[in-house]
């Protein structure tokens, strides 16, 4: 995807140079990433027939399917080739992304942190195939912000830090504090996973929602009639591994996607005031934040600098643009947020990934009023960063009495912010608890059941 500008790469000690992706897949090298990188309309094995050149234009899909169905059984990976990818989980999709670069040759797997938000019960079916893979003369490169998992399964971590080498540790060595101190310095010491404080929500309801139904993008629904309230003060967190209607309920809830059926209120003049199907207008109006599943493409505008990200939502400008204020504020929320930018004016799209991410939060938090919709809202972020947004979306909550909806697939952020926790599977609210009695082993299993 990129030519380095300097330094070298060596494939079983041969020099090599890769001008696109094609190349590196003909050495043997194959990414799965943390979104699947598959066409839902199309079948699992017109998915994979893409990539596979041994098969030509002109393959008897027939034949195609008996050799994925052959492979799938070696690898230990069952999956019906005739199946359309819209219709698999989120880890039924990974797994054909292992599936396809096995078939496509890999001998380096790379996993850019497919795996993170995954329950602990699915992460061993990977865990499992990538210890069979090595054991077979592959090598597995595991990309992961979560050091349990990279302690649990690697047998070296490597460590970046700031797009530089740190070190190499052999795990057996090493306790996760190590690991932080490396990744972190005198920061790691900020890193706590303890549950924040509990917040008794006042009785006001700010978000309610009445039976539900929202249709998905193949026709079928994928939000069925879901009932729910958050009070202000409260932080409801919603877990679910992705694809289980998340995504298309708070579409629904920010005006971005219609609903079939149902009501969605939300607090304004006293009482709750109806905005299905308004717009998202209508509901930013009313003193939301968003924070959106994917932040790079609908969250920021890249070719804009920071300034002008801020400036352009109306609850910040206010109508007339005042620049002085503007860059301000803008330095402000990069200190408190620690973002790395030469200056308030650098465009977007040469931050990192982390950096455009604390942007985006930082502006969404100054200017939710009454309620937070965030979507995997620290996914981009180290720990320490996460943590801190974590704490400060609490501090909100606690004394501005803010209501935040929090879907999450990663499950240490829903039980270290939320205040009561609701899981989410095919579409339905399958079960909601008070936080302090949500145990973790029982919503693992409502989420996969």
């Amino acid at each position: 995807m990129y030519v380095p500008d300097s330094g070298e790469i060596y494939v079983n000690g041969r020099r090599v140079i890769f001008t696109s992706p094609i190349d590196a897949i003909r050495h043997g090298i194959s990414l799965v990433s943390q979104i699947p990188q598959l066409i839902g309309s199309l079948t699992i094995s017109e998915n994979i027939i893409l990539g596979l050149e041994r098969f030509g234009m002109m393959a008897n899909i027939r034949k195609v399917e008996n050799y994925i169905r052959e492979e799938s059984e070696e690898v230990g990976i069952k999956v019906d080739p005739n199946t359309e990818v819209w219709k698999l989980s989120y880890t039924q999709k990974q797994l054909v992304e292992l599936l396809r670069a096995v078939m496509l040759g890999a001998k380096i797997l790379m996993l850019d942190e497919a795996i993170t938000f995954l329950p602990i019960r699915e992460k061993r079916k990977f865990y499992k195939f990538m210890r069979k893979f090595a054991s077979q003369g592959g090598s597995v490169i595991l990309i992961t912000h979560k050091i349990p998992e990279a302690l649990e399964v690697a047998d070296r971590i490597s460590v970046l830090r700031r797009g530089k080498y740190v070190g190499t540790v052999e795990t057996r060595a090493v306790t996760i504090d190590d690991v932080r101190k490396m990744m972190f310095g005198e920061r790691s010491a900020q890193i706590t996973y303890e549950r924040l404080p509990i917040s008794t929500p006042d009785e006001k309801v700010v978000l309610d929602i009445k039976d539900l139904w929202v249709m998905g993008d193949y026709g079928a629904f994928s939000v069925k009639g879901v009932k729910l309230q958050v009070r202000a003060g409260e932080v409801l967190g919603i877990a679910g591994i992705a694809g289980n209607g998340q995504l298309e309920l708070v579409q629904a809830i920010m005006g971005l996607r219609k609903v079939s059926k149902g009501r969605i209120a939300i607090l304004a003049n006293g009482g709750l005031e109806d905005v299905t199907n308004k717009g998202t207008g209508k509901v930013r109006s009313l003193g939301i934040g968003y924070i959106p599943d994917e932040p790079l493409k609908f969250g920021v505008s890249m070719e804009n600098n920071i300034e002008e990200n801020l400036a352009m939502l109306p609850a910040i400008a206010k109508g007339i643009i005042k620049w002085r204020q503007i860059r301000g504020f803008a330095n402000r929320l990069i200190s408190e947020f620690n973002v790395v930018t030469p200056s308030s004016r650098t465009p977007v799209k040469l931050l990192s990934g982390g950096n455009i991410m604390k942007v985006l939060v930082a502006r969404e938090l100054s200017i939710a009023r009454k309620l937070l919709v965030a979507y995997n809202p620290t996914r981009a972020l180290d720990e320490v960063t996460a943590v801190m947004v974590r704490k400060i979306i609490k501090e909100k909550v606690l004394k501005e009495r803010l209501a935040v909806l929090l879907v999450s697939e990663d499950l240490d952020e829903i039980f270290q912010v939320s205040d009561t926790v609701a899981v989410m599977n095919s579409g339905r609210i399958v079960k909601t608890f008070p936080a302090e009695k949500a145990e973790r082993d029982q919503v693992e299993k409502l989420m996969v059941m």
